[in-house]
C-alpha cells in the first residue's frame, strides 16, 4: 500500500510538472493574481488583527477579565478551565490562527486535550473584516452582515450539538503571570504576523495555480470553476463571485457554504499545526462539514423569512 502511494505521488508530481510547462502562462498569471489579491484584500484585513491577538495571548489579558465568561462558557458547552478564553481568542484571531491558539493553550496547560479536540469543532471563524471587504464586492451591506452573522452563530449551534462529547474534567494548574510588556512583545508580534501572512500568501498562490490548471484542462464553465476554486481556497472564490451571471441567491448560497467549509487551503494549514500532537484534525473536518449544512440551511430559511 505504501509503494502504491509513493508511485501515485510520483505520477502526480510529474503530471503537474508537465502541465506547468504546457500551461506556463497560467503559472505566471496565477502568481501575479495571488499577490494582488493578497496585498489588496488579505494583508490589510489581517495584519493588525494578528498583532493584537499575539499581544493579548502573551500579556494574558483575557485571564484577568474573563473568569465569569469562562464559568458561563464551561457550563453551556461542558468544557473546563480556560476553554472560554480559547473561544474568545478564536473570535479575535480567526482560523488557522485559532488552531495555533488552541495548541498553545494546551501546551501551556490552560486547557486539556479533550477540551482542545472539542473546541476544534466549533472555533472556526473567518476574519469578519476580511469577509466584509471581500463580500462587499458582490453583495449589499445587508446580505454581507447576514452571511457573517450566520457563519458565526452556526459555530454556537455546533458547540451545543457536541457539548456532551469529550466532557471529562481535568484539573489544570498554570502560571498565568506575565512579565512581558507591549514594547517587548510588539517586535515579535509583528514578525509572527508577517510570517503567518506569508504562509497565507503561499497557500493562496499554490491553490490558485492548481485551480487555474484544473479549470483550463477540464474547460469548466464559470460556475463550476468558482465552486472548485472555493473548495480549494476561499479567497479567490469570493473575489470573483460578482462575475457569475446567476441570481443573487445562488451566489449567496455558494458564499455561505464555501466560507463554512473553509477551503482545503485552511484545512492544510490546520493539519500542519496539529500534526504530531494529540489534537485530531478529524474533529476540525467534522465541524466544517456540519458547519456547511447548518449555515446553508439557516441562511435559506432566514432569507425566505426576511424577504
Amino acid at each position: 500500500m505504501n509503494k502504491i502511494k509513493q508511485y501515485f505521488t510520483i505520477f502526480l508530481f510529474f503530471l503537474i510538472f508537465y502541465f506547468l510547462f504546457k500551461y506556463n502562462f497560467i503559472l505566471e498569471k496565477s502568481v501575479n493574481n495571488a499577490f494582488i489579491l493578497w496585498i489588496s484584500k488579505v494583508f490589510p484585513s489581517l495584519f493588525l488583527i494578528f498583532i493584537l491577538n499575539d499581544i493579548i495571548i502573551n500579556l494574558n489579558i483575557l485571564d484577568v477579565v474573563s473568569k465569569p465568561f469562562n464559568k458561563l462558557f464551561n457550563f453551556i458547552f461542558k468544557t473546563h478551565n480556560q476553554s472560554g478564553n480559547a473561544f474568545l481568542l478564536s473570535l479575535i484571531s480567526s482560523t488557522p490562527t485559532s488552531t495555533y491558539v488552541i495548541k498553545t493553550m494546551t501546551e501551556q496547560n490552560k486547557i486539556s486535550i479533550d477540551d482542545a479536540n472539542k473546541l476544534m469543532k466549533f472555533t472556526y471563524f473567518s476574519n469578519p473584516l476580511f469577509l466584509y471587504n471581500i463580500l462587499f464586492l458582490s453583495f449589499n451591506k445587508y446580505i454581507v452582515i447576514k452571511i457573517i452573522l450566520i457563519h458565526y452563530l452556526s459555530n454556537i449551534i455546533i458547540g451545543l450539538i457536541y457539548r456532551n462529547t469529550n466532557s471529562n474534567n481535568v484539573n489544570i494548574n498554570s502560571n498565568n503571570c506575565s512579565k512581558n510588556n507591549i514594547l517587548t512583545i510588539l517586535p515579535t508580534s509583528i514578525k509572527n504576523s508577517i510570517n503567518t501572512l506569508l504562509m497565507i500568501l503561499g497557500t493562496i498562490t499554490f491553490y490558485m495555480i492548481i485551480t487555474n490548471l484544473l479549470t483550463n484542462i477540464l474547460n469548466l464553465n464559470i460556475l463550476n470553476s468558482t465552486i472548485i476554486k472555493g473548495i480549494l481556497e476561499i479567497t479567490q472564490c469570493l473575489n470573483i463571485l460578482n462575475k457569475i451571471p446567476y441570481k443573487s441567491i445562488i451566489k449567496e448560497i455558494i458564499a455561505i457554504s464555501i466560507i463554512s467549509f473553509g477551503g482545503l487551503s485552511i484545512h492544510t494549514q490546520v493539519l500542519s499545526i496539529v500534526n504530531d500532537t494529540d489534537i485530531k484534525y478529524i474533529n476540525f473536518l467534522k465541524g466544517r462539514l456540519l458547519h456547511v449544512l447548518i449555515s446553508t440551511c439557516a441562511y435559506i430559511v432566514i432569507r425566505n423569512i426576511t424577504i
